[in-house]
């Protein structure tokens, strides 16, 4: 080892440990950011189910919005994965509309996961058999 040599490492003592500081935030990021882009599109999809279900259970002719708020408030249940939970729920005389809105689970701080499932259906009713 020539003397250059031996002046070059002990200039660079201890910089592998600033590397690291550095990177490794980068990479722990690196690793997160799937996991929280798998719990967003999850917590989606349950958002849009829940709203179908919700539809489900309020387009039958003698159901009501409260029957389909109770189907939503199930599913959710059931599935989790969703926080600050709203569903709002809209019958007309010819359908049903329903809206659920929510936060997904956060591994990352400092970010709102925003999640909305959407759904309509026609209301069912009956028709007298010569109208068919």
């Amino acid at each position: 080892m020539t003397a250059m040599d031996s002046a070059r490492v002990t200039h660079e003592k201890g910089l592998t440990s600033t590397e690291l500081a550095v990177l490794m935030p980068v990479l722990i990021a690196l690793v997160l950011v799937p996991f929280q882009v798998a719990l967003w599109w999850h917590a989606s999809q349950v958002a849009d189910a829940a709203a179908r279900e919700a539809v489900d259970a309020a387009q039958v002719a003698t159901a009501t919005e409260d029957d389909g708020m109770r189907a939503a408030e199930w599913f959710l249940d059931a599935a989790g994965n969703i926080t600050d939970v709203e569903v709002i729920i809209t019958r007309t005389t010819d359908t049903v509309t329903v809206d659920v809105t929510g936060q997904a689970p956060r591994l990352i701080p400092g970010f709102d996961w925003h999640v909305a499932g959407h759904a309509t259906g026609d209301l069912e009713r009956f028709i007298p058999e010569p109208e068919r």
